[in-house]
């Protein structure tokens, strides 16, 4: 029978975007989720503050009006039609168009 997985010590779990992991974000989001429970897409219970313009596409980090509720599923739907969106860039100065 397989080991089941272990999970990730807290230090592997940290974002790579480090703003994230700071006391500030973190009670940030927690005052979010409260006032905003629910998926904005699904209506199930909200696990992720979402920018809606993503920051690096120019969307501010800290306004609330970039921001949404949304569930796990449904944040990374998003996320991945993101990623996988076609961006503009020019070439000489390496930023969207």
């Amino acid at each position: 029978m397989p080991e089941p997985k272990k999970r990730k010590g807290m230090h592997a779990r940290r974002y790579v975007e480090t703003r994230y992991n700071g006391t500030q974000w973190r009670k940030y989001r927690r005052a979010f989720l409260s006032r905003h429970p629910l998926c904005v897409e699904c209506g199930r219970v909200a696990e992720v503050v979402d920018h809606i313009t993503p920051v690096r596409l120019g969307g501010d980090f800290w306004a609330p009006s970039n921001h949404q509720s949304m569930c796990h599923r449904c944040h990374n739907s998003k996320s991945g039609k993101e990623s996988h969106a076609r961006v503009a860039y020019d070439k000489n100065e390496g930023k969207q168009r």
